[in-house]
């Protein structure tokens, strides 16, 4: 049998953090067979979230719930089964959490990315050439923090928001082509998943209003399509109802309501949203850790005159998406590496960085090379810092200017990072306080 017996999978820092709560339902219903977590409260110690395995919160009526929605449970659900399988043949720990799940988990990130980049790929092609898609991929896997949460921490739920989004666009494009079926039955179950692994994602479907809306009449041509359409819009729903369901019914049995928010004590701020801190600032900002998304926003705002089937309904999901997401009350997202939460947008995003490679194929040469010269230093400024962040150079939450510029060409960790870094105040920050 092949060995996994691995210093990563044993330490087991796949299945950790957000991540334990994302996967936790498949361990209590599948194993333990008891999704309220009754096991749990018999043998805290066993099963604590210090021996990476549960993490749940207690609910008004006193019941355990857990925090996060169950989609990237479902997510992981042929990975855990292949790895179920895998550890009773092969005489490991069968309780969900040990080697062979730990391995297979993090494989699912990969694949999801593998598989939002085909569809990716085929979008682009619809409206690019090779060349022009081939570098936009480059640039956006690679010149971003798409590469470390496709791989390193490829078991967070953005690979595979990543590809779901990818796949949203496509079907869409494809439904506002020609009305099938098929088409509907599709974005029915695609959106419902983007729904059931981060509410926020709804915003996603003002894609399949605004595209291709571009005056008042087209917008209203969009309104007539959808009222003869109507049918199969209203079966779009009931997929999306379907597939959110068993979430509603985990709610209604551990909670007694049908909609519960399991994210106790924690909301949005949306009077005083950290949009300057989240774009630019020195502890997540977008990009200044992602600086060759820089060249997507001036695609974007291209798109109004080089592809504007696109550019109403990226720019808008856009501006919206960033100003919630930066709203929450942990704008930065925790622990991470760079503002991770914009990663579930870049196939949006990807079409305004294509349409800015597209021109500077069509420039002079001198501007061409100079132009594809600094897209490829920031890719290697981005594969760079993000070896950085695996080294511990760069600090996972409380990163200034000046640890910043400590940071700088280091190749081992400051033994002064703990005096030039700035730890962000959770306890205020959850109560809205600057």
């Amino acid at each position: 049998m092949v060995n996994l017996n691995l210093a990563k999978w044993n330490r087991k820092n796949v299945i950790d953090w957000d991540v334990i709560s994302y996967y936790s339902y498949l361990p209590a219903y599948f194993i333990e067979g008891d999704i309220s977590l009754k096991f749990y409260e018999k043998n805290p110690d066993y099963y604590s979230y210090q021996n990476h395995m549960y993490v749940p919160l207690k609910c008004p009526n006193g019941n355990l719930v857990i925090k996060t929605t169950m989609g990237m449970a479902m997510m992981y659900l042929p990975f855990f089964s292949v790895a179920h399988a895998y550890a009773k043949l092969s005489g490991y720990d069968t309780n969900g959490f040990s080697e062979p799940y730990q391995c297979l988990i993090q494989f699912s990130g990969l694949f999801y990315l593998l598989v939002g980049l085909f569809f990716l790929r085929k979008i682009l092609l619809q409206n690019f050439n090779e060349k022009v898609t081939a570098f936009t991929l480059l640039s956006l896997v690679f010149g971003t923090h798409l590469v470390f949460y496709g791989s390193v921490h490829g078991a967070m739920a953005h690979a595979t928001d990543f590809m779901l989004a990818a796949m949203f666009i496509y079907y869409s494009v494809k439904w506002l082509q020609v009305p099938r079926l098929k088409f509907v039955l599709l974005l029915g179950v695609v959106g419902g998943l983007l729904v059931l692994i981060r509410p926020v994602n709804i915003l996603i479907f003002s894609f399949l209003l605004l595209y291709k809306i571009d005056s008042v009449n087209s917008l209203t041509e969009r309104f007539k399509l959808f009222i003869s359409n109507v049918g199969q819009l209203l079966i779009m729903v009931v997929i999306i109802f379907l597939v959110v369901l068993p979430q509603l019914m985990y709610w209604k049995f551990i909670t007694g309501q049908y909609l519960f928010n399991s994210y106790v004590g924690e909301s949005f701020y949306f009077a005083q949203p950290h949009l300057l801190d989240g774009l630019f600032g020195f502890r997540k900002g977008w990009l200044l850790y992602a600086p060759i998304m820089i060249f997507s926003l001036i695609g974007v705002i291209w798109m109004f005159r080089k592809k504007k089937e696109f550019a109403l309904a990226v720019s808008v999901l856009f501006l919206v998406y960033t100003y919630v997401i930066l709203s929450w009350w942990c704008w930065w997202y925790g622990g991470s590496w760079g503002l991770r939460a914009m990663i579930d947008i870049y196939p949006f995003l990807a079409l305004g960085m294509a349409v800015y490679i597209n021109r500077l194929y069509n420039e002079k040469v001198s501007f061409r090379k100079a132009g594809f010269s600094i897209l490829i230093a920031l890719i290697v400024l981005n594969l760079f810092q993000t070896l950085q962040y695996r080294w511990g150079i760069i600090h996972y939450d409380g990163m200034t200017k000046e640890a910043y510029t400590d940071a700088l060409f280091r190749i081992e960790k400051s033994p002064d990072l703990e005096k030039l870094i700035k730890r962000p105040d959770y306890d205020k920050a959850l109560k809205g306080v600057e």
